[in-house]
């Protein structure tokens, strides 16, 4: 066999590989909360996104009402986006939710390699609150409040038709703080 037949099998194996890293551009997601801001962050009309999910990638910071978080890089997909709404907390202050709603996007999101997903958490764009009569069933409560974010919602049962947690008997609530009793979220998640 020739060098040259070899050659050119070489880059035509080879091409998919080569073509599949043609982009300096990382691909990420920023989570825009298109709820109002209110006048008071920490007053009852407030709608603060506490923490967001995308497909492997984590929004772990709090996103106020009428802003958007800083772009976390991702990988391309197709998946839904989840995130905990806080109503009435102050993402700003020192103190963790009093109540969480588990939301997921209306439909699925998607990002092509080098773009940027831009996550919307509105009334129009996520199932999940009841407040606008959209609750979540409760197959997508369970999934959210046990795979999703399990560490906000332990020891915590999260009834998706009245988008209200209740702690399991004798249990204190989430491990980070921000679920289950006093000074935390999921306790009392849908308490409105």
């Amino acid at each position: 066999m020739n060098t040259s037949v070899i050659v050119a099998a070489a880059c035509v194996l080879c091409w998919p590989v080569i073509v599949g890293c043609n982009t300096s551009d990382p691909t990420s997601a920023v989570l825009a909360n298109q709820y109002p801001p209110a006048i008071d962050a920490g007053s009852a009309d407030s709608m603060a996104v506490y923490k967001g999910w995308w497909a492997v990638t984590q929004f772990a910071d709090p996103v106020a009402a009428g802003q958007v978080s800083d772009p976390v890089r991702v990988v391309q997909g197709n998946d839904y986006g989840y995130a905990l709404l806080a109503p009435g907390w102050d993402p700003s202050s020192s103190t963790l939710p009093s109540t969480l709603i588990p939301l997921r996007s209306a439909s699925k999101l998607s990002v092509a390699r080098g773009d940027t997903l831009n996550f919307v958490v509105s009334d129009d764009a996520t199932v999940g609150n009841c407040s606008a009569g959209k609750p979540l069933t409760q197959e997508d409560a369970d999934f959210i409040t046990q795979r999703i974010f399990p560490g906000e919602f332990a020891n915590v049962n999260y009834d998706a038709t009245l988008c209200k947690a209740s702690p399991i008997s004798g249990s204190e609530g989430g491990s980070s703080g921000a679920v289950g009793t006093e000074g935390g979220a999921a306790g009392q998640a849908g308490s409105q």
